[in-house]
């Protein structure tokens, strides 16, 4: 079940300022912009708060694409079918008159009866403002004036806007969880993104790199409002040589950041590479719980024992991937879906766990009784421990001696504390104190 809300979508040609009108409006910088006519190839979709209501507020990609390529074709197929869905249409042209193409995005969206308004941009001082007469001859009743980089006359444009939307002021949803889909390029991002969701949300190609953007669609799963960001493909920096590419990047890493939970998608007919790894460090880095989908497990060649050779192949080559839940998956077929987004709940669930100091203690009393610590030498000993953090999980050590929980005995003791509160797939930190600044505190 999708959570309504009213939809208000920017179109327009290439290169007139589409994406830098969405970030004006959104306040943030979440659609790439570039000098390079069709860079938005996906519906970038960002939740406003104007005044008492709320609207959904896509970006979309230049109707005036003129190739017949495959990609191109998806591409225009996916946008007319967002602007079926919406409640209101900003038709975007550019000073200082309309083009020969503005008069066909006329018709079509005459043709799909949506309210729309003309938002001329670029219109950034009184010189421009004389070109204003190229434009109402179009016929449209409102036709405003707007400059999307400098900001002039948006205030103006939303209240036109509100006016447009059907009767009933929606409110913003807040989501129960924010989930990532991160992974190599042509790994099942969009695939996945669109089986979750039920329809086609996102442009699906084979052509590597397709999503630049990070694509965001709320969605309600056992009664959860879930944000779903599919992200752009992550590369390795030596090959990031455009800038499209770098900020793809970076509104991926982003994206992991603001996440709750990452699913990190792996192609499994192409296994672990360095890339994987390195997106799993990015994630990692951010602290986020995380599980390893292994994508397109239908088109694998498999026997009772397939799945678990996978995965003791997946540790020899990656040992933290034995930290995170593993599932198999196909985004292609729908298989696991429900499971993982099952994991994905549980999994933020876990990463809020408070585990009471008593208890905590105990079991590391537990550890040292069992002569299972790690011996380097000097004896180590965890004097006293509490739960200092959550979401995720932080716990501070005092301990006989501070030099001695070197990373590889604070890795044995987050690996005891994941086994034995349930704790997989989510990051823990522990941080070690010398007894000394125990007492003196």
């Amino acid at each position: 079940m999708k959570h309504e809300l009213p939809v208000v979508t920017i179109i327009g040609r290439q290169n007139v300022g589409k994406s830098t009108l969405f970030n004006t409006i959104i306040r943030e910088k979440r659609a790439i912009v570039d000098a390079v006519p069709g860079l938005t190839r996906d519906v970038i979709a960002f939740t406003v708060s104007y005044g008492d209501a709320a609207f959904m507020l896509n970006d979309t990609p230049g109707l005036d694409i003129r190739d017949t390529s495959q990609l191109s074709r998806s591409i225009l197929d996916n946008t007319m079918a967002h602007l079926k869905r919406s409640s209101a249409l900003i038709l975007l042209m550019e000073n200082p008159a309309p083009d020969s193409y503005d008069l066909e995005l006329i018709e079509i969206t005459r043709r799909l009866s949506i309210p729309a308004i003309i938002a001329v941009n670029k219109m950034d001082n009184n010189e421009c403002m004389e070109n204003m007469p190229n434009f109402y001859e179009l016929g449209y009743p409102d036709i405003i004036p707007v400059s999307a980089l400098g900001r002039f006359n948006i205030r103006l444009l939303l209240d036109r806007v509100l006016e447009l939307l059907p009767p009933g002021r929606g409110s913003v949803p807040v989501p129960d969880l924010k989930l990532a889909i991160v992974g190599r390029p042509n790994s099942g991002k969009s695939t996945l993104l669109n089986s979750i969701i039920g329809f086609e949300r996102s442009v699906v190609s084979d052509i590597p790199g397709t999503t630049r953007d990070s694509i965001d669609e709320h969605f309600m799963f056992q009664r959860k409002m879930i944000q779903l960001i599919d992200t752009a493909g992550i590369r390795r920096k030596s090959n990031i040589r455009e800038n499209i590419e770098y900020y793809s990047l970076t509104r991926t890493i982003e994206s992991i950041r603001q996440s709750d939970v990452v699913i990190h998608l792996i192609d499994a007919l192409q296994g672990l590479t360095e890339t994987d790894k390195k997106i799993s460090d990015e994630i990692l880095k951010a602290k986020k719980p995380i599980i390893l989908a292994i994508n397109k497990w239908d088109a694998v060649e498999k026997d009772s024992k397939t799945f678990d050779e996978y995965r003791d192949l997946l540790q020899f080559k990656f040992y933290r991937s034995g930290d995170f839940p593993l599932i198999s998956i196909s985004a292609k077929e729908k298989t696991r879906i429900h499971r993982l987004m099952e994991t994905a709940l549980d999994l933020q669930a876990r990463a809020t766990t408070s585990i009471d100091t008593p208890r905590l203690n105990r079991f590391l009393e537990g550890l040292h009784k069992s002569r299972k610590l790690p011996q380097i030498g000097e004896r180590i000993k965890v004097l006293y421990a509490t739960q200092v953090g959550k979401n995720p999980p932080e716990f501070l050590f005092f301990v006989n001696n501070k030099e001695l929980f070197r990373r590889d005995v604070a890795r044995y003791f987050e690996k005891a504390l994941q086994q034995e509160f349930h704790l997989l797939g989510v990051p823990i930190t522990i941080r070690f104190e010398d007894r000394k600044k125990k007492k003196r505190g």
